[in-house]
């Protein structure tokens, strides 16, 4: 195991809050033991993790987590200091995330608007899309934030708003007028995790239908649920307008959501870039050529309340 191998694996224990600020940390020989390196090696990853002010500690002396250690972390485990991106799915989210380049890496892992949460809150991640409605109330994503990130002050970005509906076959053989006439038909679903998945659960039921789904493979992109009915392999499911136009399909419209990006207070200025890019006249223009979005609202920047 090399020294750079060795401090990444300690830096993520950090970041993803396993060790956290003020934790004592192995010794050098007791780290070089569980690891099954050389003391050597174990005592250059302290080395390279006190450069970068990840832990805190001399030499010889026991070394502990940072204060600011988790968001350090984070820098030093993101590629050339690129915003890590998850959560939601969106071919207008891919097109601005294009546009930004080598700024934004996707961090890996399923996409979804929970999961894209789920990493933000264990440091995976800087930032995620999410699309989440909290029924009791109507809002949309705050409340989730919150119970996700309850000691940030997370920043929610408005990207957009964006039309959902139903995708059918062309001609809409079935005569599908909405969720109310998707009883006994083959559903494609969005994986578990994703906002779209929960909001056509919440539908069916608020329409008296059994939301089991009724179609084996669960899709990680809107496009594979396009791609099902396109096929013949289910007969409707839900999924964004500009996708359905895109695929040929007819598309019967469901709702218009707020489309936000959720932030570490800490990560405004690696997000930068993504924010500029959001704001280029060039790129602005063609988001706005997707049907179904409406990008009046881009750029609004509030604290989750």
């Amino acid at each position: 195991m090399q020294a750079r191998e060795l401090a990444t694996r300690v830096a993520e224990d950090v970041a993803e809050g396993r060790r956290a600020s003020g934790d004592r940390l192995p010794a050098v020989r007791e780290l070089a033991r569980e690891m099954g390196c050389a003391a050597g090696t174990a005592a250059r990853a302290y080395a390279a993790l006190r450069l970068a002010g990840i832990v805190a500690g001399r030499d010889r002396a026991r070394h502990v987590v940072a204060a600011d250690g988790a968001a350090q972390a984070r820098a030093w485990l993101t590629p050339y200091g690129a915003l890590r991106l998850a959560g939601s799915d969106d071919p207008a989210l891919d097109l601005l995330v294009r546009a930004a380049g080598d700024a934004v890496a996707v961090a890996p892992g399923p996409r979804g608007s929970v999961t894209g949460l789920v990493q933000l809150a264990r440091g995976g991640a800087d930032a995620g899309a999410v699309h989440l409605r909290h029924a009791p109330t109507g809002c949309f994503n705050d409340p989730f934030v919150r119970a996700a990130l309850p000691d940030e002050r997370t920043v929610l970005v408005h990207l957009w708003r964006r039309e959902q509906g139903l995708v059918v076959a062309p001609g809409n053989p079935l005569g599908i007028r909405g969720v109310a006439d998707l009883a006994g038909h083959r559903l494609a679903w969005r994986a578990p995790g994703t906002a779209s998945r929960l909001l056509l659960e919440r539908l069916l039921l608020e329409a008296g239908i059994d939301p089991r789904p009724g179609f084996e493979e669960a899709f990680e992109s809107h496009l594979g649920v396009a791609a099902a009915v396109g096929t013949g392999a289910a007969d409707a499911g839900l999924a964004v307008r500009a996708v359905a136009h895109s695929a040929e399909l007819e598309w019967i419209p469901v709702v218009t959501e707020p489309f936000e990006l959720a932030l570490r207070p800490d990560v405004q200025a690696a997000a930068a870039p993504l924010l500029d890019a959001l704001a280029s006249t060039a790129v602005h223009r063609r988001l706005s050529k997707l049907p179904g979005y409406d990008l009046t609202e881009s750029g609004r920047t509030r604290r989750a309340a």
